[in-house]
């Protein structure tokens, strides 16, 4: 009886305990800022809090809020960010995890709106978001303009794409004219079913637009978007810029939202902005199954097929080039060379590929194959043909183009049976020169060259008998010498490793990075790539180190990097093989673009 109350006893003391110890969620819902005149902008965000004192929390994806519909209030572009936070007090430690879902307010009327409390569900328990009001106050007849009037920002997308369609666009930021743009500090997007170069924030170019009577100055980027994930996906765009207002001519003029004076309008003031894109949902249709000819290799555009050779007529066992060039507008980076069929009248090889790029973009171009054939057999031979099909994605449907059979005369080599033939002896004719050289009308072969008189034996070369003069003495001892340093920097690296844990740590994750990196950029499976390149930016932060970063989340590996234009890649990175990793569709991933950034974060490494 004694021992199972003691059993039980030690049931509840580690119950007890676990409950201590147990992770801690907390809610909170606010408007940013809780104050607003009419046209200006405001979020509403709800920030999911999971803290706890033994080991950091793992977040739960939220991918919708049950929100209650509030009249004439508007909430889009939904996103998520996430957070981490370490804190360590007298030896103990307390960690935080917080998700914040951030929604962009619109309102049309001045007056109080409030959300009202609700609530969802959160790792299986019932959670409750206390409700938040939000005050819009009428604008000041001498107020500053709306943030919409100063900043616009938008991207002209289609409302529909097929899987590894690459399409060409802008991303376009309008700035009043009154107002001057004092730089870009911040760019963020939310685009994880997409495959998208980085943005050079120093490539765009200008220009001028009115709108509803307004001068705005126009930058623009260019960008090309591919879908890698079927369905309904979101994209969105964000900059947080600062933009310095105009100087007023008096220097009491009322310019606050609501109407306050300000002194800075003397000079002109500075601000702080954060202008997104509405939210798009493209859908993104996957490759019709129907009608896909078996040539098709993922091209999508519209694109045109030439095929020709270098010559018309050749012999056996010479080659012959053929030319294949398909030029148009698509994603050229999806185009692999076509299939040659073998046959016995022909041996062919690997063909090299060039690409000439009409646009900075290389959406526009052209692509050549060369071939190179070598006929097995004389007579009136044909080339093989080539095939090459894409969809058009206007109007969903397969081309199929097939190049026209090449005709090349193919005739016996003579010199190849000639030499197969030994040839007729011939009179060797000679003359001598005035001083009685010997002078050949012709080459000799190896054997004549043995009779004739002008052959001699060449004399063996001397050698000193100072061993000091020697050549090889010196590099005999060279060679000694390289051999002992190796040696001692072998016997050096050993030691390291056996007495400094650190190094070994480091060497160890060395090693295993080389072959890690070397496989993932061979790799052509997309789901195989991302999990050998996850593997190599955790061995390369252990390497850079010291500390074991073999389960290292992205947030983890991102506190490495200084660079904040590096982070963002490398938080795109990892968000991309997190969305390929779980989703449940096929998907067609840009290996280019991922290897791009692969290596661009590991130079930060």
């Amino acid at each position: 009886m004694m021992r199972y109350k003691k059993a039980i006893f030690l049931t509840l003391l580690c119950l007890l305990s676990a409950i201590s110890s147990s992770g801690e969620i907390t809610i909170n819902a606010r408007f940013n800022p809780a104050a607003i005149a009419l046209g200006d902008r405001a979020q509403y965000i709800v920030e999911i809090i999971d803290s706890s004192d033994t080991s950091m929390p793992k977040p739960e994806s939220v991918q919708s809020l049950p929100i209650p519909v509030v009249r004439e209030l508007n909430l889009s572009n939904g996103r998520i960010s996430n957070s981490s936070q370490t804190n360590y007090i007298n030896g103990e430690g307390q960690f935080s995890n917080t998700q914040s879902l951030i929604f962009d307010v619109r309102i049309n009327r001045p007056g109080s709106y409030t959300i009202p409390e609700f609530k969802f569900s959160y790792k299986g328990e019932l959670q409750t978001v206390e409700s938040a009001s939000l005050s819009v106050l009428e604008r000041g007849a001498d107020a500053a303009p709306t943030q919409e009037e100063i900043l616009l920002l938008d991207a002209d997308l289609p409302e529909s794409m097929y899987i590894g369609q690459s399409y060409n666009t802008t991303l376009n930021l309008y700035v009043e004219s009154s107002h001057s743009l004092s730089g870009i500090s911040g760019y963020e997007r939310q685009a994880d079913g997409y495959a998208m170069r980085e943005l050079d924030l120093n490539a765009a170019t200008e220009s001028i637009q009115m709108i509803e009577d307004r001068r705005y100055r126009v930058l623009s980027w260019p960008l090309i978007v591919t879908p890698i994930r079927t369905g309904q996906q979101p994209i969105d765009f964000n900059f947080t810029v600062s933009v310095r207002s105009p100087q007023s001519r008096d220097p009491f003029t009322i310019r606050s939202p609501f109407g306050g004076g300000l002194l800075d309008n003397l000079v002109g003031r500075s601000e702080i902005f954060e202008v997104n894109t509405d939210s798009l949902l493209i859908e993104v249709k996957a490759l019709p199954k129907l009608g896909q000819p078996d040539s098709f290799s993922g091209a999508i555009g519209d694109f045109n097929l030439q095929v020709y050779s270098d010559l018309q007529s050749i012999k056996v066992d010479e080659p012959i080039m053929l030319s294949v060039e398909i030029s148009g507008r698509g994603n050229f980076e999806r185009i692999q060379e076509p299939p040659i069929k073998k046959t016995p009248e022909w041996r062919s090889y690997t063909p090299e590929i060039s690409f000439q790029a009409k646009d900075k973009l290389s959406l526009e171009g052209t692509k050549r194959f060369d071939y190179i054939f070598i006929p097995r057999q004389s007579g009136q031979l044909e080339l093989p043909t080539i095939s090459f099909s894409f969809l058009d994605p206007q109007t969903g449907e397969y081309t199929e183009l097939i190049s026209p059979p090449i005709k090349v005369e193919v005739s016996p080599n003579q010199a190849v049976q000639s030499s197969e033939i030994s040839a007729p002896a011939e009179v060797l004719v000679t003359n001598k020169d005035d001083d009685g050289s010997l002078q050949l009308t012709r080459s000799l072969s190896p054997e004549e060259a043995l009779l004739t008189l002008a052959y001699r034996q060449k004399q063996p070369p001397s050698y000193s008998t100072s061993i000091l003069k020697s050549l090889n003495y010196y590099l005999g001892n060279l060679l000694a010498f390289i051999t002992l340093l190796l040696l001692g920097l072998h016997l050096r690296k050993r030691r390291k490793l056996n007495s400094d844990p650190v190094y070994a740590l480091q060497y160890a994750a060395n090693k295993e990075f080389k072959k890690v990196f070397s496989a993932s950029l061979k790799c052509k499976d997309i789901t195989e790539f991302y999990q050998l390149a996850l593997l190599s930016l955790r061995l390369a932060a252990t390497r850079k180190t010291g500390i074991n970063f073999r389960n290292a989340t992205g947030d983890q590996i991102k506190e490495l990097i200084t660079d904040k234009t590096i982070q963002e890649i490398s938080s795109e990175f990892f968000s991309t093989a997190d969305a390929i990793h779980f989703s449940e569709t096929s998907t067609i991933g840009d290996l280019k673009i991922a290897r791009d950034q692969l290596q661009i974060v590991l130079k930060k490494l």
